[in-house]
């Protein structure tokens, strides 16, 4: 592994594959591209009945709805209470993440394990993005669609991995997935035609010292929350972001160098 660690770029031309090649890249699922444009798409009675329909779904918002994030004294286990508590916008997006994830087939078990630990830090950083966002008056939704998003490419580098994997290296897929997935990410869902606001954002995952032109927005936002979730050294202070003294003085207050008191659940 140290080999790999003095010349990470062994691995960079075999991303360019991956990203150059758009024969492979699967098309966008219908259902997705009537909830592109509009998470509010459906209503909660079809939001209900499109989820029982697919079990996997199923288990995946119930789950999440029964996380410690959202703090219920009583477990559920009707799916309506489910959308209930998550809401539309927060379920759909779960939707939108699910159907795009399938897309991709990982036959290795351990890979499959990586990806369900990466899809746990994922839904973490998109519940913060959500609560941080709405509480500044952007949208929540939005916010939480975006995160959600921003590790898809781990799949498609899964899905990808045994064409350039080495026998030893364990570490190999978390490490490429930590430093490509988020622009394989974006690359795809520019791909599809998703908006600019959700894509841009996930290309500048991880860029510390990006600072939006048009002021603060939802890559700031999210690497803030990245810094949050790490709470890692190997990250800039949260004082470091060139726009954390644009969030509202009250949330400024409540921090440390590099933890949000009022994310503290996340």
């Amino acid at each position: 592994m140290s080999d790999f660690k003095r010349n990470p770029k062994l691995y960079l031309q075999t991303v360019k594959q991956i990203l150059s090649n758009r024969q492979e890249i699967p098309s966008l699922p219908p259902l997705v591209g009537k909830l592109q444009g509009n998470i509010q798409y459906f209503t909660f009675k079809q939001l209900d009945t499109l989820i029982q329909q697919d079990p996997t779904l199923a288990a995946v918002i119930l789950k999440t709805a029964n996380s410690v994030l959202y703090k219920r004294p009583i477990p559920i286990s009707s799916l309506k209470d489910a959308i209930a508590t998550l809401g539309l916008g927060t379920v759909q997006s779960l939707v939108v993440a699910h159907q795009l994830k399938s897309l991709f087939q990982v036959r290795d078990a351990k890979l499959s394990t990586h990806l369900k630990e990466r899809w746990e830090t994922t839904q973490r950083l998109a519940a913060a993005m959500k609560k941080m966002a709405n509480l500044m008056g952007m949208d929540g939704d939005m916010a939480f669609l975006c995160a959600v998003l921003s590790d898809l490419g781990s799949s498609l580098i899964a899905q990808e991995f045994p064409r350039f994997q080495r026998d030893g290296d364990p570490p190999l897929y978390n490490w490429i997935a930590d430093h490509y997935a988020h622009l394989i990410s974006a690359h795809l869902l520019q791909h599809w035609g998703f908006d600019e606001k959700i894509w841009l954002p996930i290309k500048k995952k991880g860029q510390w010292s990006f600072k939006s032109p048009t002021g603060f927005g939802f890559a700031e936002l999210m690497n803030m929350c990245l810094v949050h979730l790490k709470h890692s050294e190997d990250t800039p202070e949260l004082q470091d972001n060139p726009r954390f003294y644009e969030i509202p003085p009250a949330m400024r207050m409540l921090v440390n160098e590099r933890q949000f008191f009022l994310l503290q659940d996340y």
